[in-house]
């Protein structure tokens, strides 16, 4: 922990990250893509959000992916993994050449075909026929079932320290963080870059993680069109909550923003983060919304549950 984090973690209201928004132009073609390459299950009640533009929801086993109309007029656009802004989705699964291969018989491009670091994972970068980036990581067979499900949620800053200090304070979750890493052509493979030197973070929501990621060269700068209303591309994180008026507070509180204060009854809110990416909170505690909390999801404990599986397996190696 660094100096620039808080010594004493509050108590949070935040339960988890509820869904991953991406925008996109043929939103019926994304919707195939995911469910035939991934296994993303259609999530009739997260209709239920009625979010602007929503032309579907689907769920993986741990958290949702919910896909917006972006603008049509706005052409996709092949941004590269170090440009700011909530930057792509990882996926985990013991079956990596499966996975790889439905997405690329639909279209998606890899930096690289899956690469060992050396931390017993193979990673590549798979880019949607829209160009999104989806993350995929192998892991270890601990079990038969080869579907994958969302590891983390990743967001690009040109301030590291200071967005894994408001995520910290506002996940109650102590950053870990890596060296600079750097002088690795597998990193660079990777990110289709040249010469990537990255310091990154990840911190725990419970039923995934958020990764951020700060790269120092190239090196990420503030602008960014991730951003720009209607856009295509990941548009925003929405956070389950326990309690509308105390996770806004808190959302403030940890230096993130708010567009307006909630009014009596109301469950959704609206805000960012400190460099400004977009974020919903969610208060899913009346009992008529029981069916959209992340625990009515398939498996919301996966990661805690692959994590345990693995140290046992290597336990007994």
């Amino acid at each position: 922990m660094t100096g620039t984090e808080p010594s004493v973690l509050p108590t949070r209201p935040v339960v988890g990250l509820h869904h991953i928004a991406l925008a996109a132009l043929e939103p019926a073609r994304a919707e195939h893509y995911y469910t035939a390459t991934v296994g993303c299950q259609p999530w009739a009640a997260a209709a239920e959000l009625g979010l602007p533009g929503c032309a579907a929801t689907l769920s993986s086993p741990n958290a949702g992916l919910v896909l917006l109309q972006a603008d049509t007029a706005a052409p996709a656009v092949r941004r590269p993994v170090n440009e700011a802004g909530i930057a792509h989705l990882c996926l985990q699964t013991p079956d990596i050449a499966g996975v790889v291969g439905r997405m690329q018989a639909l279209g998606a491009q890899l930096h690289s075909e899956p690469i060992d670091l050396g931390t017993g994972f193979l990673y590549c970068y798979a880019r949607d026929p829209e160009f999104n980036v989806v993350e995929v990581e192998c892991v270890a067979p601990v079990w038969a079932d080869p579907r994958p499900w969302i590891a983390h949620a990743n967001i690009v800053t040109p301030d590291l320290p200071r967005l894994a200090n408001f995520y910290s304070s506002f996940l109650a979750a102590a950053a870990v963080r890596s060296p600079r890493l750097r002088n690795d052509p597998r990193l660079d493979a990777i990110a289709d870059l040249p010469a990537v030197q990255v310091r990154a973070a990840w911190l725990d929501a419970d039923n995934v993680q958020i990764e951020l990621m700060q790269y120092l060269q190239p090196a990420t700068g503030s602008d960014t069109g991730r951003r720009t209303a209607g856009a295509p591309g990941f548009a925003h994180l929405a956070f389950e909550v326990s309690g509308l008026t105390a996770a806004c507070d808190h959302l403030l509180a940890c230096g993130g923003q708010l567009d307006s204060a909630p009014v009596t009854g109301a469950w959704q809110a609206w805000g960012a983060d400190p460099d400004g990416n977009r974020l919903l909170l969610l208060d899913l505690q009346s009992p008529a919304r029981e069916s959209l909390r992340i625990a009515a999801m398939a498996d919301p404990r996966i990661t805690h549950r692959f994590a345990a599986a693995r140290a046992a397996l290597m336990a007994s190696a």
